[in-house]
């Protein structure tokens, strides 16, 4: 439990933007707390009364439902790391002349959120592949040798990238640090990707014969669009946040 909260701590002290840029408003809050979660479950759920009707075993469409679920959590951030530089850089490139420089200029908290994850995934291929490349190599001596000792590395590296998932869907690599908005407009970004990646390459363990509409495999997606579509509405209304601008400092 003590290493579990440090994990949360560190994850927490790179992951998340300082408490004066995150917005205060209770409502966006709740907002980026669930909009991606409620995607992610709106596009499984909806597929229960299609299996029903189609009279599919159960357990079999169970099995492929966990699977799914899980892949698509998991791929969250490696997703990310290939989105969000592409997004933002698109997203300062659009934005209104005498801004630019300013959203540029707040790309050092996203920088190091980035870069605190790709350190902790690397340490985790490092300390998980390592020692069984040595043990090859070099011995198996040497590589249980070199496992034991790295194993609180291992553990400190499966802890971060772990905890990072549910830290990364809220605050998208602390991006709102540029604008209020791209965490909104990454998440769509995401959840389209994961929709197109679901439909163009199915993970089955199971093969039960059953492929989810169309309509049913986007529907997850458009309620996503659609909540981010509010929630940047609202910082408009509520709060004068502009998507090709900055609020005057």
């Amino acid at each position: 439990m003590a290493l579990m909260a440090q994990d949360r701590e560190i994850v927490e002290r790179f992951l998340k933007p300082p408490d004066d840029r995150i917005l205060d408003d209770p409502t966006i809050r709740g907002i980026q707390l669930v909009r991606f979660w409620f995607g992610v479950s709106i596009s499984m759920v909806v597929e229960i009364p299609q299996v029903w009707a189609r009279d599919i075993p159960l357990v079999d469409w169970l099995a492929n439902w966990l699977l799914s679920g899980a892949v698509r959590v998991l791929a969250v951030p490696f997703l990310l790391l290939a989105t969000v530089p592409l997004a933002v850089a698109a997203f300062i490139g659009v934005a209104r002349d005498g801004h630019r420089r300013r959203m540029a200029a707040r790309l050092r908290g996203p920088s190091v959120a980035l870069g605190m994850f790709v350190a902790h995934w690397l340490l985790l291929v490092a300390t998980a592949i390592g020692p069984f490349w040595l043990g090859h190599y070099k011995g198996e001596l040497v590589g249980g040798l070199t496992f034991l000792a790295g194993l609180p590395l291992l553990l400190r590296a499966i802890g971060f990238v772990s905890m990072s998932v549910p830290c990364v869907a809220r605050y998208m690599f602390r991006t709102m640090e540029v604008h209020q908005a791209l965490p909104a407009v990454l998440t769509v970004v995401l959840v389209w990707e994961l929709t197109l990646g679901g439909l163009l390459f199915p993970f089955h363990v199971v093969d039960n014969g059953y492929d989810a509409p169309l309509w049913l495999a986007l529907s997850g997606a458009l309620v996503t669009t659609a909540i981010a579509a509010w929630e940047i509405g609202r910082l408009r209304a509520r709060h004068g946040i502009h998507l090709r601008s900055l609020p005057r400092p």
